[in-house]
């Protein structure tokens, strides 16, 4: 039967060890302020995001705060001019006109529906954390 002897070698000095560990330290620790740098970027990047989508429905909100003041203003005139209509037995002599400005309760469609996807999902998602600026969050919460 054969053995095999380990060729022999000298003996590292203790140095050897200390520089080993040292870049093996380095490179680990190298590699976690890398992570954790990347990581806040994507924070970073993720909060921008929402504040963009957020922007957005408030100018969707804005546009359709807008539309709906002018129609219900609209719908105002009409009903006034009907409310005249009937007050000066004009209805009597113009009943066509005092059925189209009666015919559609314009209510139903006139409601106002804010556009909230963006806060339903800084709150379920638990991303609120996200939002750096306190006086930001802080107006955030008051919706």
């Amino acid at each position: 039967m054969e053995v095999h002897h380990h060729s022999h070698t000298a003996r590292k000095k203790w140095t050897h060890y200390f520089w080993e560990f040292l870049m093996l330290f380095l490179a680990v620790f190298c590699g976690f302020l890398a992570e954790y740098q990347l990581e806040h970027k994507i924070e970073r990047d993720r909060e921008k995001q929402f504040m963009q989508t957020m922007a957005e429905d408030l100018k969707s909100d804005t546009a359709n705060l807008n539309r709906l003041i002018k129609s219900r203003k609209s719908r105002i005139r009409e009903l006034d001019t009907l409310f005249h209509l009937i007050a000066t037995d004009e209805y009597l002599t113009n009943g066509r006109k005092v059925y189209e400005l009666y015919e559609l309760p314009y209510w139903d469609i006139l409601r106002f529906f804010p556009s909230d996807r963006t806060m339903q999902q800084l709150k379920n998602g638990g991303n609120l954390r996200l939002i750096r600026k306190k006086e930001c969050l802080q107006c955030i919460n008051k919706i």
